[in-house]
């Protein structure tokens, strides 16, 4: 797949803009990158805190050829995708937390919003969204945010390049979309191996309604959540809240 790069200083959102330029025609391999957003969007109408030169705010354009549930399954594979590339250049390993969401050392540092358009025959483009918190300082973060959120550098105390951060998402991105057109099961035990709330008690608030706690067993084979609920039986959830309440 070729890159074909578009690096701002600053946007609204890499994903609003890139959705455009999907439907103005734009080839897959789109990557467009802004040094700062003044609307970042997360999942579920959250704003992602895009300050200017502290993180890595990125969109990647898609056009697999697969129906509208290839959306969930590019969402896990761009978060294994992520940690895969913080790894290579970091030497850490953050966690996966269902369903796209990247933690080191309790702190969230990653957020992966992952957005299609869908035809009658099937997907007409994906834009795979990562807002990264790179050097971050916990005083940088809105005051809501403090507890929960973190970056690379107040996990680690180390400044990394983003340049260098990068240049290894996208090519871990290419080579996990190689890889999933391959069968997206392929990615399955990397994204199991990586889920940390697998084991643990979860509090669950799916899409549809209600919130109900179980103990979360397995990532189906449509990287769904298998939860096994207080009665003993077992459901499977594809989107969603979810908290761990005990380890």
């Amino acid at each position: 797949m070729e890159i074909k790069l578009e690096a701002f200083e600053s946007l609204d959102s890499t994903n609003t803009y890139l959705k455009k330029r999907a439907a103005e025609g734009a080839p897959e391999g789109t990557v467009v990158i802004a040094n700062a957003q003044t609307a970042g969007r997360g999942r579920m109408g959250r704003s992602f805190a895009s300050a200017p030169g502290l993180g890595i705010y990125m969109s990647m354009l898609l056009r697999p050829d697969s129906g509208a549930e290839c959306i969930g399954s590019l969402t896990a594979g761009a978060a294994v995708a992520v940690c895969r590339a913080i790894e290579r250049v970091c030497g850490v390993a953050p966690g996966i937390k269902w369903v796209n969401d990247l933690f080191l050392k309790g702190k969230k540092i990653c957020g992966i919003l992952c957005e299609g358009s869908v035809k009658a025959d099937g997907a007409e483009y994906v834009v795979m969204g990562i807002g990264l918190n790179v050097i971050t300082r916990p005083q940088d973060f809105p005051g809501e945010l403090r507890g929960t959120a973190g970056s690379l550098y107040s996990q680690t105390g180390i400044v990394y390049e983003r340049g260098k951060l990068i240049s290894a998402i996208i090519s871990e991105l290419c080579a996990m979309y190689e890889t999933w057109k391959t069968g997206p099961a392929a990615l399955l035990d990397d994204y199991r191996r990586r889920c940390f709330v697998l084991g643990r008690t979860v509090e669950v608030s799916p899409l549809t309604g209600g919130v109900f706690t179980a103990v979360a067993e397995d990532i189906s084979d449509d990287f769904g959540l298998v939860l096994r609920l207080p009665d003993g039986g077992v459901r499977t959830v594809h989107s969603g809240e979810v908290s761990i309440t005990q380890v």
